[in-house]
């Protein structure tokens, strides 16, 4: 295996048995790995992974359009990791992000380790591997670059330093914590979306408990089934909601400045979603294995049917979405191409 250091990484998983759920950084500036290990019993995320697929019946004309008369259209995906052996291999990959020189970062629940490889697909190396000593991981989830935040701190040899945030020691102060998605500003505020609560824990770039925004609700800035959290190059908060099919945009405060339903199908699985530097919003539903991309104000763009359970998404600089396929055991690069059958693509 080769030793060329990522960023630091943020993520949820295990990190050790006497504790449920951590933040995770793998060097610096920082990658931040989300290791929430199973649900709790009789969470809601819990419940809604035991349960059947059902179908949504929300409205969402806008996102139901189809996708030849849409402006936008998605070009040949290059497969830059898949469930072959090897190395680089990746079985279940739950998050994918891609830092400033465009290497990608890959979690694997299956497997319980963060690949890395660089802008071209190229394997560089990989960490953890399933346990609870330091460096180890289960079920690592979510993961996103960041400046130098971390919860488990590792050098550049990936030797772990110290523990910066765990969710346990936070329980006592917050209550119940499922934390199922996270993403991270420019500035080094961290967001971990909670399941069990409906709500968005704020942390600052050192780690430290800032504030929570949302909670259950159908009022604008509250949450139902929150699924996904994806932030803007503005530090604009987007969140995707599965009990209220809806994807609503807001500022670090909570202050909804904008929203606009989904068809979210079933009651489990995430919605991931991920915002590129002009402000597009990309969502996936990982139950039915759609994909939307739409602009700042929620017109639609492009659309796609028949991934395989799209856990995670992720913008690269060039303006590519790259795709975690956890059902299918691939991640895929995709580009938006002018549709030469849509309607022209305004501000784009």
């Amino acid at each position: 295996m080769r030793t060329t250091p990522p960023p630091s990484v943020w993520g949820c998983a295990r990190a050790s048995e006497a504790k449920r759920a951590a933040l995770l950084s793998l060097a610096l500036p920082a990658l931040l790995l989300l290791l929430p290990d199973a649900a709790p019993a009789g969470s809601p995320r819990a419940a809604r992974a035991s349960r059947s697929k059902e179908v949504s019946t929300a409205d969402s004309s806008r996102a139901g359009a189809g996708a030849d008369s849409l402006p936008l259209a998605f070009g040949n995906p290059v497969t830059l990791a898949r469930n072959l052996t090897g190395p680089g291999r990746v079985v279940e990959p739950s998050g994918v992000s891609v830092d400033v020189f465009g290497r990608v970062y890959v979690s694997d629940a299956a497997l319980h380790r963060l690949q890395r490889y660089d802008a071209r697909g190229e394997w560089l190396g990989e960490s953890g591997g399933l346990g609870s000593d330091p460096g180890q991981m289960r079920h690592p989830g979510a993961v996103t670059t960041l400046g130098t935040l971390s919860v488990l701190s590792y050098d550049l040899f990936g030797r772990l330093q110290t523990t910066l945030i765990s969710f346990d020691d936070l329980e006592g102060e917050l209550g119940r914590l499922d934390p199922a998605d996270l993403a991270a500003d420019r500035g080094g505020a961290v967001y971990v979306a909670d399941a069990e609560r409906e709500r968005l824990l704020v942390f600052d770039f050192s780690g430290r408990y800032l504030r929570t925004l949302g909670g259950l609700g159908t009022q604008p800035g509250a949450f139902r089934g929150l699924a996904g959290v994806g932030v803007s190059r503005r530090a604009e908060i987007v969140t995707a909601e599965r009990a209220n099919a809806r994807v609503q945009r807001l500022d670090a405060g909570g202050r909804v400045l904008g929203a606009w339903p989904i068809p979210a199908t079933g009651s489990w699985g995430r919605l991931p979603v991920a915002v590129d530097d002009s402000g597009r919003v990309a969502v996936a539903d990982e139950a039915s294995g759609n994909l939307w991309v739409f602009d700042s104000g929620g017109r639609l763009l492009a659309s796609l049917r028949g991934l395989e359970g799209p856990r995670s998404l992720a913008f690269a600089r060039d303006g590519t979405l790259l795709v975690a396929e956890a059902a299918g055991g691939r991640v895929r690069r995709f580009s938006l191409e002018g549709n030469p059958r849509g309607g022209a693509a305004r501000g784009e």
